[in-house]
């Protein structure tokens, strides 16, 4: 059995050979200690400033070289891939101190790669107007070149691994617009910006799904944040008015197209699983069970219905210790695995300081436990 075809039989519920893994991004550091060289694939302000240089095409290869060695060196059998930046006049971009750099119209952003490959503004415009989102009905088009990374991974890996393309969000687009605070609160002031803000980012993520799985992707996935510790950030009600909607409309385009749609959001997530179900999400990434996210829990209630993707919390990836990390594995696969529906990973992505030695501890427990001893 391919990784591609162990991924496939667990989305459809069904038991493969072995519980498949991967994980949706990755350290530049880790990369080293387990691949033996550098690169700038998430390579934090060295991938910036080498972009900014003309070392675009660089950057590019450099991701497709990662995703391909980083998934036989750890044996994944899934890797999650970006949109790969445009060509561009970069020349303006600069960096102004430790956090901050600007573009070519003297836009400030903020990005500290300690935690994560995020880019936000330095300042949220929280006086944006409903006029500045533009024109819902707009066409919207994808540059051939973001997908050159999706395409270099796909012939390279496509005929046996299972390749996701990311999406970035789409139903809750604060990031885009407002901010946080501000788009909660014009929730309740000012609901026409929140639905044209969703309308927008929805036919964009969509535009990009289509590229994606048209470069020969198998999934994708979007990533809007919905919960933090204490549950659904918007409420229940204003979840479901103005979030499930959008989300029912990607995963459709999604399934229309012939792929499978992963939704990531971490946090507690209890109150959305079941519109999950409902919408037809094929796949659940973010699980964190330090939260109370109980694997045991998932799969008593939505075994059959949703493939957990997780079972390792990034906490116990950092700090070890070794018995913890394998103590999450046996359990994830002892209560995740039976029937199909358990994809083992992180509760997010394989952070700044996981020690390639804690990683090979989870790869030495899977392979111990993580075969479908009832098959073969």
């Amino acid at each position: 059995m391919t990784a591609k075809e162990r991924v496939i039989t667990t989305l459809n519920h069904q038991e493969p050979d072995f519980v498949p893994r991967g994980e949706t991004a990755f350290d530049n550091i880790f990369f080293k200690e387990v691949c033996g060289y550098d690169t700038l694939a998430y390579g934090g302000w060295k991938e910036l400033e080498a972009l900014w240089s003309g070392r675009r095409d660089d950057v590019v290869r450099d991701y497709i070289d990662a995703f391909v060695a980083i998934a036989k060196c750890l044996e994944w059998d899934f890797i999650r891939v970006p949109a790969a930046p445009l060509k561009k006049d970069y020349s303006g971009y600069k960096r102004i101190d430790e956090y901050i750099f600007q573009d070519n119209e003297g836009n400030r952003f903020h990005y500290n790669p300690k935690y994560g490959n995020i880019i936000l503004p330095e300042k949220w415009d929280i006086n944006m107007d409903i006029s500045e989102l533009g024109d819902p009905d707009a066409p919207i088009e994808i540059a051939d070149e973001e997908m050159d990374i999706a395409r270099g991974v796909v012939e390279i890996l496509g005929e046996t691994h299972f390749i996701i393309g990311k999406t970035m969000g789409g139903t809750f687009p604060f990031v885009q617009t407002v901010g946080p605070e501000e788009f909660f609160s014009r929730i309740i002031t000012d609901p026409e910006f929140i639905i044209r803000a969703t309308e927008i980012a929805c036919k964009r993520v969509i535009a990009y799904e289509k590229a994606f799985l048209k470069a020969g992707c198998d999934a994708v996935m979007e990533l809007d944040d919905y919960a933090d510790t204490m549950g659904l950030i918007m409420g229940k009600e204003r979840y479901n008015k103005f979030v499930l909607p959008y989300l029912k409309r990607v995963c459709a385009a999604a399934h229309e197209e012939n792929g499978y749609f992963i939704k990531h959001s971490d946090g507690l997530m209890w109150e959305a699983l079941d519109s999950f179900v409902d919408v037809g999400v094929d796949g659940w990434q973010g699980i964190q069970p330090s939260l109370g996210m109980d694997i045991k829990l998932l799969k008593e209630k939505y075994g059959g219905k949703l493939c957990l993707f997780g079972g390792v919390n990034v906490e116990t990836m950092i700090e070890g210790p070794e018995e913890k990390l394998r103590e999450e594995v046996r359990y994830a696969v002892k209560h995740g695995a039976p029937g199909g529906g358990l994809v083992l990973c992180s509760g997010n992505i394989v952070e700044p300081g996981v020690s390639a030695a804690n990683y090979f501890v989870i790869m030495d427990e899977i392979k111990k436990v993580g075969r479908y001893t009832n098959r073969h």
